[in-house]
């Protein structure tokens, strides 16, 4: 059912207390300098959850802002993280943690993350290698951080099996982002190139090629 003007009210009654400032005081829809990101007054937040579905694919959620065809989300759980996700993507398990909190992403101006590392494709698949064989807690680990439904009942299996393909045309970068603050994971994800596997943590790269 597309949402009503209450059902937008309800979602913003639901959201931190920063962003129901802002959002009392701005007139219009925010362009964020360059970056192509507008972010949304309060008269345009129906029309623009309303055009893209969100309460279907993302329920509890509301779409504050747009760049392109990836969107901007506040959750009704007040906390103020700030998401990012393809439009249209299938779920929760698919946002990016834009900032920690409205509060301090409206002081930054509304910055996005960091492009590409150089080198790093937009686009890549992502692997799991080198977690020890009985490391299945580390693999839940890895699980939850690429968003992926792997059964509990497989993980065994799985570990056996590495190196193995994790997610199909990811963003590795944006993986990237996520391992800042899973530091035991960093060793252990990889993105596909011509060549073979690369680890995803910059540092790591580095490493490695040092011991070449």
């Amino acid at each position: 059912m597309p949402p009503t003007v209450e059902m937008i009210e309800q979602l913003v009654s639901r959201t931190d207390a920063a962003y129901q400032r802002w959002l009392a005081e701005v007139t219009g829809d925010v362009a964020a300098g360059a970056t192509g990101l507008s972010v949304f007054c309060r008269e345009s937040l129906l029309e623009r959850n309303t055009t893209y579905a969100v309460s279907e694919w993302l329920a509890g959620y509301l779409m504050i802002g747009q760049e392109g065809d990836r969107g901007y989300f506040l959750g009704g759980d007040g906390d103020g993280r700030v998401f990012s996700s393809d439009l249209g993507a299938p779920g929760p398990a698919d946002l990016d943690v834009v900032a920690p909190a409205f509060e301090g992403w409206l002081r930054s101006g509304f910055a996005l993350p960091a492009e590409p590392e150089p080198g790093m494709p937009l686009i890549a698949d992502v692997h799991v290698d080198r977690i020890p064989v009985d490391g299945v807690a580390l693999l839940m680990r890895a699980r939850k951080l690429l968003g992926t439904d792997w059964r509990a009942a497989d993980l065994r299996r799985m570990l056996a099996a590495q190196p193995f393909l994790a997610v199909r045309s990811a963003r590795p970068w944006r993986v990237r982002d996520k391992l800042e603050a899973a530091p035991e994971l960093r060793p252990h994800l990889f993105y596909a190139t011509g060549d073979g596997l690369e680890p995803i943590w910059a540092t790591m790269r580095r490493d490695l090629l040092v011991e070449d």
